[in-house]
């Protein structure tokens, strides 16, 4: 009932044949002209972010006018650890695990996203 046009993920796609417009970007699956990035860069005072990049950029591009739209299947998925021959997996290096590097800049980063969607109240009260 929150999604437009009576689209619900865990139901049968009432939209066929076409994309569906969807309230989150996906950072992992987007695709735009070059004028998105220039209009909506990515917020450069936000190093080591991996939970809260998708909702910065969304929520900027979508008050710039932006729309997002998702097929109506999946069509791809991250493969965070890989396989060899012998079937174990091998480590896929991420990138938290460079964070010792940058100490402090993942709370600072999220304190400022936090301020600008308004969930920092008590330290900066609008």
């Amino acid at each position: 009932k929150h999604l437009r046009h009576g689209q619900q993920p865990e139901g049968v796609s009432m939209i066929q044949g076409q994309p569906t417009l969807q309230p989150f970007w996906a950072a992992g699956f987007s695709f735009a002209r070059g004028h998105f990035v220039v209009n909506v860069p990515y917020d450069q005072y936000l190093p080591m972010i991996f939970q809260g990049e998708e909702i910065s950029i969304g929520l900027r591009a979508f008050t710039y006018g932006y729309d997002f739209y998702a097929p109506q299947v999946g069509v791809v998925y991250h493969i965070y650890a890989a396989k060899d021959s012998t079937g174990k997996r091998n480590h896929v290096p991420m990138f938290w695990e460079n964070s010792g590097i940058y100490s402090g800049a993942g709370l600072a980063a999220m304190k400022r996203l936090n301020t600008i969607i308004g969930l920092n109240k008590k330290e900066y009260p609008l």
